[in-house]
Parts: C-alpha cells; sequence; structure tokens
C-alpha cells in the first residue's frame, strides 16, 4: 500500500482544477483561492459485499477578484478531482439536487483513479456543496489493483480532502469486525451492533489519507496442516483457497529444514497461521505474535516470508537482546530454508552504512507489532546484510551449532551445549563472542563495527582481542581443559579489567593442569573427574590458591596408584598370587583406584602406599606358606608314625603280661558273683 502515498502526492496537487482565468492566469491551486471541507463516510455493507463511499465536499473560492493594468482579474473554478479507489464502480455526483459530471481516468497506480468533477464557474465569495457517491468493489487476491472486498473482508483508501480543522473521514462497520488503518487518530463508537471509526486529523497538506482494513474472524476459510506430531491452524480469507494450499505445502516442507538449520527442535507457541492484511498496514509484510500463539501474513504467496515468521518461534525478543539480532537472523534462516527446499530467496534492498538514515544497529528499537518507521526501511535490509556477512560462509552444520547456542543462551567459552542456570537473553556481545568462538568467523569484529556498534561500543574491541588472545595462550597451556570459571565468567561478561586480574591469578596454574592430564595418559589412569572440575568450576581466589596444592598432588596421586596397579599386576607367579590372595592386594588395588576415581587423592595415596607395601610381602608369604605346610604334613606324619610304634609296643607289652600266668599255672575263672580258687 506504500504506493498509493505516494501517488497521492501528485494527486493532491492536481486536486483542485481551478479553469483559465479571464486574462489567461495560470492553474490555481487549493492553498491559492480554494477552502475545502469535507467529511468522507466509508460503510461496510457485508450483504452486497462492497463499501459504499460517500463523500460531502463544501468548496468556497476565496481568491478575490484583482484589477490592474486597466483590466481585473477574476479567479474562478470550474472542476474538482478526487482520487478513488481504480475498483470503484457507479461513481456519482449531485449538487442542489442536480448531477454533475464525473469523469473517472486512470493514475500511475493501478490501485488508485482519479474522478474528475465539472460544475459551472464557481467564483469569488460563492460555495458549493457536492455530493460524491461510489461502490468500492475491490479486486481478487493478488491483483495489482491492491483494493480487497470480500465476504468478511475489506482493504482499501479511506480519503477526506479537507482543510485541516475541517475534514472528517468515517468508517462504518458491523462491530464483529477488526479495524487496522496505516494511521493513527481513529476513534471508535459502537452502537447496535456497528462501529464507526473516526479520524478527523489530516496526515498531509491534501488532508487525510488511510489504508483501512476490515476483517470479521469468525468468516475464515479454515484447515490444518500436519507435520508429524506438530499441527496448526491455517485461517484464510473464505474465497481464497490457493493460499491455504500454499501454505500448507510450504509448511510441510520446510519446517523439518528449519529444525535442522537453528539446532534445535520446533519450541511450539504457534497454534494458527492467519491471511490478514493488517501487517502490511503497519509497514510489514507479516508478523509472529507470541501473545497470540499465531502468524499474520497478507494473502501473498511468499516461501521466505512463511520461513521467516516460522523462524520466530525460536529466534525473537524472547532468546535475544536486540532487534536486528532476532530480525537478521530469522530472515538468513528463512533464505537458507528457501535455497534448501529449493525455491528462489528474496531479493533485499542495497542500503549502505554511510547512507541517509544508517543507524548503528545496536540504537535499533521498538517492537514488530507498532507502527513501521522510516528507520524500519534501513533497519531490516541492515539487520540482513549484516547477519549474512556473520554467517553466510557457515556449512549448515556450524551455522546449526551457533545458531543453536544462541538460542539456548549458551556461552561462547563453555562447551558446547553447556546452559548456565543464568542463562538469560543472548545480547549482541554473547553473539559477537559466539560467531568467533564458535563459528571461527575472524572478520566478525569488523562486520559489527560496521553495521551494528557506537564508538563507544567499538572501543571495546581492542581491550577484547587482547584478553582473547591471553586467553587463548592460557588455554593451549592447560591442555584439554577449559580455563577456569572465574576467567570465562569475566570475558563472557565483558569485565576486562577483571579478566586481565583473574589471568594473573590462574596463570601459574596451568603447568599444575597439564602435568595431572600427563600422568593420566601416561599411566592409562583417567583424570579424576572432581579434580578436573575444581579446576573448571574454580571462580574465586580461594580456589585458585587452592588448586596450587591439590593439582600436584592430584598429579603425584595417579602416579602412586599406577605405581601400585603395576606391582600388584606383577605379582602373576602362583607363590605371589598365593600371597597377594592373601593379604588382599587384589581387592585393595581396586580400593586405591576407586578413591581416586572418586577424587580423595590424599587417601588414595595411602592406600596405593598400602598396596605397594603389602605387594612386596607377598612373594615371601606365597612362598613361605607352602614350605610350612610342608613341614606341618611332615610333622603330621612323624607324629603318626611315633604314634603307631607306641601303639605296636602297648600291644606288644599286653600280650607278655597275658602269657605269664600260664607259665606259672595260674587260672582265672568267671563266676557272675565271686571267684575263687578251685581244688
Amino acid at each position: 500500500m506504500t504506493t498509493l502515498r505516494r501517488a497521492l502526492g501528485a494527486l493532491a496537487a492536481a486536486g483542485v482544477v481551478a479553469a483559465t482565468l479571464v486574462v489567461g492566469a495560470p492553474v490555481a491551486r487549493a492553498e491559492q483561492g480554494l477552502t475545502v471541507a469535507a467529511t468522507s463516510r466509508y460503510v461496510y455493507d457485508a450483504e452486497a459485499q462492497v463499501v459504499r463511499a460517500t463523500m460531502t465536499l463544501d468548496l468556497s473560492n476565496v481568491s478575490p477578484d484583482r484589477q490592474s493594468g486597466g483590466g481585473v482579474y477574476t479567479y474562478f473554478f470550474q472542476g474538482y478531482s478526487v482520487p478513488i479507489p481504480q475498483s470503484s464502480a457507479r461513481v456519482r455526483a449531485q449538487s442542489d439536487g442536480s448531477r454533475l459530471d464525473v469523469r473517472v481516468g486512470g493514475t500511475d497506480d493501478p490501485s488508485i483513479a482519479l474522478a474528475r468533477i465539472t460544475f459551472p464557474d464557481l467564483r469569488y465569495r460563492q460555495s458549493r456543496r457536492i455530493v460524491l457517491t461510489y461502490e468500492i468493489r475491490g479486486r481478487a487476491p493478488r491483483s495489482t489493483d491492491s483494493t480487497r472486498v470480500g465476504p468478511g473482508y475489506a482493504t482499501f483508501v479511506a480519503y477526506g480532502p479537507g482543510d485541516e480543522g475541517s475534514n472528517r473521514v468515517e468508517v462504518v462497520a458491523p462491530s464483529a469486525m477488526s479495524f487496522t488503518s496505516t494511521v493513527d487518530g481513529f476513534e471508535d463508537e459502537t452502537s447496535g451492533g456497528v462501529s464507526t471509526y473516526t479520524a478527523t486529523r489530516n496526515t498531509f497538506d491534501g488532508g487525510l489519507w488511510s489504508v483501512v482494513s476490515l476483517r470479521d474472524p469468525d468468516q475464515v476459510r479454515e484447515s490444518t496442516v500436519r507435520v508429524e506430531d506438530l499441527s496448526f491452524t491455517l485461517s484464510a480469507f473464505p474465497d481464497d483457497d490457493l493460499w491455504s494450499s500454499f501454505v500448507s505445502t510450504t509448511v510441510r516442507t520446510g519446517l523439518p529444514t528449519l529444525e535442522t538449520l537453528v539446532g534445535n527442535p520446533w519450541p511450539g507457541g504457534l497454534e494458527q497461521i492467519r491471511e490478514d492484511a493488517s501487517p502490511s498496514l503497519r509497514g510489514y509484510d507479516g508478523w509472529f505474535d507470541p501473545q497470540g500463539d499465531e502468524i499474520v501474513v497478507g494473502e501473498q504467496l511468499d516461501d521466505d516470508l512463511i520461513y521467516h515468521e516460522l523462524s520466530h518461534a525460536w529466534v525473537s525478543g524472547d532468546r535475544f537482546d536486540q532487534r536486528w539480532l532476532y530480525e537478521g537472523l530469522a530472515q538468513v534462516i528463512a533464505e537458507r530454508t528457501v535455497q534448501r527446499t529449493g525455491g528462489r530467496p528474496t531479493k533485499h534492498p542495497v542500503v549502505s552504512r554511510r547512507g541517509t538514515g544508517a543507524v548503528a544497529l545496536n540504537d535499533w528499537d521498538g517492537d514488530a507489532g507498532s507502527r513501521s518507521t522510516d528507520l524500519e526501511t534501513y533497519a531490516y535490509p541492515a539487520s540482513y546484510a549484516a547477519m549474512k556477512a556473520l554467517l553466510g560462509s557457515l556449512d549448515d552444520q556450524r551455522f546449526a551449532a551457533v545458531v543453536g547456542a544462541g538460542i539456548r543462551g549458551e556461552r561462547a567459552y563453555d562447551p558446547p551445549g553447556t546452559v548456565t542456570p543464568s542463562a538469560g537473553r543472548t545480547s549482541w556481545s554473547d553473539w559477537l563472542d559466539l560467531v568467533e568462538t564458535r563459528g571461527g568467523v575472524t572478520t566478525a569484529p569488523k562486520v559489527f563495527t560496521t553495521w551494528v556498534l557506537d564508538g563507544k561500543q567499538v572501543a571495546l574491541l581492542a581491550p577484547r582481542a587482547r584478553e582473547r588472545a591471553a586467553y587463548s595462550a592460557l588455554d593451549e597451556a592447560d591442555g584439554a581443559w577449559l580455563p577456569p570459571e572465574g576467567l570465562r565468567d569475566a570475558l563472557s561478561s565483558w569485565d576486562f579489567d577483571r579478566s586481565r586480574a583473574v589471568r594473573g591469578e590462574i596463570a601459574p596454574l596451568g603447568a599444575g593442569a597439564a602435568a595431572v592430564q600427563d600422568a593420566a595418559q601416561r599411566t592409562g589412569l583417567p583424570v579424576p573427574a572432581a579434580v578436573r572440575q575444581a579446576y573448571e568450576r574454580a571462580s574465586v581466589d580461594d580456589d585458585y590458591r587452592a588448586l596450587g596444592t591439590s593439582l600436584p598432588a592430584a598429579a603425584a596421586a595417579i602416579t602412586a596408584v599406577a605405581r601400585a596397579r603395576t606391582r600388584a599386576a606383577a605379582l602373576d607367579d602362583p607363590f605371589s598370587e598365593l600371597g597377594a590372595r592373601l593379604l588382599e592386594v587384589p581387592e585393595r588395588t581396586a580400593h586405591a583406584t576407586a578413591l581416586l576415581a572418586d577424587g580423595r587423592v590424599a587417601p588414595a595415596v595411602a592406600a596405593a602406599a598400602d598396596v605397594s607395601h603389602r605387594a612386596g610381602w607377598a612373594p615371601a608369604l606365597g612362598a613361605a606358606l607352602p614350605a610350612a605346610a610342608l613341614l606341618l604334613v611332615a610333622a603330621l606324619g612323624s607324629a603318626v608314625v611315633l604314634a603307631v610304634r607306641r601303639s605296636r609296643r602297648r600291644a606288644q607289652s599286653t600280650r607278655s603280661i597275658r602269657t605269664l600266668p600260664r607259665v606259672l599255672g595260674l587260672t582265672r575263672s568267671r563266676s557272675r558273683n565271686s571267684a575263687t580258687p578251685s581244688s
């Protein structure tokens, strides 16, 4: 609709047609002698699906006759021209009960025609009331004529040609219809189910010009588009099936690609995509409304626009601090999605940082739902140009890694996927760090200098570069570990004085961290997680001081446990294994290893020493036990032999005693009661 306003500039200048003067004076203009008071009323007729316009004009000639050179100059007017929608029909003009001649001609704007009303001479101090009526019928969706009137909707120009203070424009529609206009200042009044929107302040020298949109939310054609387990409602104008079909296909095709490119699954927060002219009336192609859970776009079949608005489910003011960040991101994401799905990306206006109206993008604020301003004309393409320069060279995988990190609120100096409890919206400084650190875009500071930063912000780049270089050196010195949290937090916060102070505290710790990792690599033992965490999470001076002793102790513990494990493993002959089992060497070795894994460094060292001590005794003990067993067996064998011998001697003694009575002639008889010698 922006072309309508451009056309009006020329039409307003020709709006008052002055007749040639008696002596051939030049054409007169309104401010040169004609006053205009106007009441313009536009009524939407839902049944007929037309807008009925009635324009009441009160014209007064205020140009007095002038004597000069013996003659009289007489100024009079014979006609008046009014811009009306090109689709207008039944154009009529009346004055004093009589019809006036009206001729309608075209203009260079396909949406606007010019109605020229002619009447008898209107001389000085004469006035004439003219009532101009016409019907606005509208054109089919996506016609070059942008006027639309259909079932439950209308978009048209409401024009009032009156002078300032003498102009009134009214738009009348059922109260169920929403009302949007390109200008502010309409006040509404509702009675009997009908709303009247009235404006009286002119928008330019030629009167009040506004494009208005009316929409009945209940008169729509709804359909559902499903993408895997997601579903969205499409709400189209009742007579625009093609829009529904296009949007449905576009969403199904592009949503999986969008998820891949942003490195995050669909976040939700969208229920409906609605066709409506209201965004264009505020200067936008469309918008994502998180409060209403809907995307609102016009009738255009633009996959780039659909993907741009869908991208705002991820990249919005909820996730990013600056407007240029989420608008620029949405556009480069949309462009890449169009390319990946076989479409043709939209060409964007080329703007220059040195051009008229250019500003540092960090100074661009406001919301897309607010009225568009001239700043938007620069800021949108500038945001796209800046983001394209930052991300355009990245492949899809790295693109998704950087964009996804920004969406999740990650810090550049943390491992990918790490989200701190205090993670908030990604700011411009966070984004610069992510693009340069995760994306490897070394030209990022230059891009920011060109498009984004003001003078004070540019001054921060030099100390940032120095601190980043020092950080990289320290990060290399401490091996595969991250530098301590205190340094990473200072750099993430762009607190370069603090980062310099922290580096002074932790610089000596790099060798200790590397020694722990070297010991682990040399011995094949893993670095205790608690030891690494203590280093990477250190954030205050007490933490740094403690690391000065704990890191060497950890390296020594790894070495000690490894040595103990080696000694225990060497007990592989039968005697040593026997001694090791008896001395619980395997169990105590496992215990020492577990203590080390838990980060209990001192107990692990003590346990390792115990293992080594026991391992030293194991071979001797293992060898001594069999010998002792043999001695025991021999001793037991000797005891048995002696016992047998003693038993035999006793048996022999018993037999001798039993034989003696016989030798002596003695006998013994048994009796139950007594024994007596026999006679």
